[in-house]
C-alpha cells in the first residue's frame, strides 16, 4: 500500500515536472529576441498588427481600424515610406470597422508602413497598431 502511494506520488511529479518544462520551453520560444528594432518591424509580413491592418498593391495602400479594437476616441494614422511620409486626417472611433482606400505612387518592391496613433484624452499619443506591406 505504501509502494502503490510512492509510486502515484513519483508519477504525478513526473507528469508535473514534464509540464513545466514544456510550459518554460514555450515561454522561451515565444519571448522576442533582445535584438528586435524598429528595422526588424518595419519587415513583418502585410495584413494587422493590433488594431492596424495595411495591404498595398497596385500603387493603392488599403488601411483598416480593426472593430471593438482600441478605445473609443481621436485617432490618426502615420503612413510612411521611402520618399512619402504623411499622416491620415485625424478621425473618430466608435468600435466600428473603418476602412481609409489612397493612391500611394510607389514603385514595386517598396515598403510600405503605418502606425495607427490614439489621441489620449489627457494628452500625447498611444501606439495601437503598425503594419508593413510591400507594394
Amino acid at each position: 500500500m505504501q509502494t502503490a502511494r510512492k509510486s502515484n506520488k513519483a508519477r504525478l511529479l513526473g507528469r508535473f515536472l514534464t509540464t513545466a518544462a514544456v510550459l518554460a520551453a514555450t515561454a522561451t520560444i515565444a519571448v522576442s529576441p533582445a535584438s528586435a528594432t524598429a528595422t526588424n518591424l518595419a519587415k513583418k509580413p502585410a495584413g494587422i498588427s493590433r488594431c492596424l491592418g495595411l495591404w498595398a498593391q497596385n500603387n493603392r495602400i488599403t488601411l483598416q481600424h480593426q472593430p471593438r479594437c482600441g478605445p473609443n476616441g481621436s485617432y490618426h494614422i502615420h503612413v510612411w515610406s521611402p520618399g512619402h511620409d504623411t499622416n491620415t486626417r485625424t478621425y473618430t472611433y466608435a468600435g466600428a470597422t473603418l476602412t481609409f482606400d489612397n493612391p500611394w505612387p510607389a514603385a514595386g518592391g517598396t515598403n510600405i508602413c503605418a502606425e495607427l496613433w490614439h489621441h489620449e484624452p489627457g494628452g500625447g499619443y498611444s501606439s495601437w497598431g503598425l503594419p508593413c506591406d510591400t507594394m
